[in-house]
């Protein structure tokens, strides 16, 4: 079992196949979650030669490519603006966000779009949604009037970085997904059927999710908390900034090894 612990899921699967002694203790080590954690990467990517419902997936460890065959609609026409757990988040051509496991190809569309504070549907005389009305406002102010944009072009402006979390307390996956406009933040579980703001900061680049609590981080290094637990989030300050002279061109948060998390600033030179 010590040993196994220590594999590669496709070095620890191959273990399986020896003998009965040594499929019962990959069945009892991964019943028991005690697998290696986490896997080395791998590279997925499209590739011009193959078809639109192929993907690729470069396994950094066996140094080979598997070519994965996905349900439609294609990978191709999606924006990836996340990934984690195993799984992709994607935005579709009419800017909706999706969950893909790129291995089986199951899907889970997350709440519209149109359900988010600042997106709202325009729709034509028969009923059906052909425009977005895209507001840019924080919870502090109206920047300007809403911008009528088509469905497949609000992606393009809109999303810019989504993060997949497994909040064990609900057996449930949380995305958060950084926004414009300024980098604002917004939240849905899976099974959700909106989206929730978590006004009134801007400018966040980077999230985590440990022991119940959304760590998120701005742009000059500011630490907030989110308990998203409750019926109402709360949020609180945990480290401001302490030098504004810094030239700081992104800062990320990270769980170390340890537990603890640790706060990387990248500077501008």
């Amino acid at each position: 079992m010590t040993v196994f612990g220590t594999l590669e899921i496709p070095d620890l699967v191959r273990a399986a196949s020896v003998c009965a002694s040594w499929r019962s203790a990959y069945t009892a080590l991964r019943s028991l979650g005690k697998h290696k954690q986490p896997q080395t990467p791998c590279l997925l990517y499209c590739s011009e030669s193959s078809s639109e419902n192929v993907a690729c997936l470069y396994s950094l460890v066996e140094k080979r490519v598997y070519r994965l065959t996905l349900l439609e609609p294609p990978l191709h026409s999606r924006f990836l603006i996340g990934s984690s757990l195993g799984l992709l988040v994607t935005v579709d051509e009419r800017s909706e966000m999706h969950l893909v496991n790129p291995i089986t190809g199951q899907q889970i569309a997350l709440p519209s779009v149109t359900t988010m504070q600042h997106v709202k549907p325009i729709c034509d005389d028969s009923g059906a949604v052909h425009k977005y009305a895209y507001s840019w406002h924080t919870a502090k102010q109206v920047i300007c009037t809403p911008k009528i944009i088509a469905p497949a072009a609000l992606r393009e402006v809109f999303h810019q970085k989504a993060f997949l979390f497994y909040d064990t307390p609900t057996g449930s996956y949380v995305v958060v997904l950084i926004h414009m406009p300024f980098g604002q933040l917004s939240f849905a579980r899976v099974g959700d059927d909106k989206w929730t703001w978590l006004p009134p900061h801007t400018d966040y680049f980077d999230c985590t999710y440990k022991d119940g609590l959304l760590y998120a981080v701005t742009l000059m290094g500011e630490i907030h908390t989110f308990d998203l637990s409750g019926p109402a989030v709360t949020m609180n300050i945990i480290m401001g900034v302490d030098d504004d002279d810094l030239e700081i061109q992104g800062a990320y948060i990270l769980q170390a090894p340890w537990g603890g998390l640790l706060l990387i600033w990248r500077l501008k030179v």
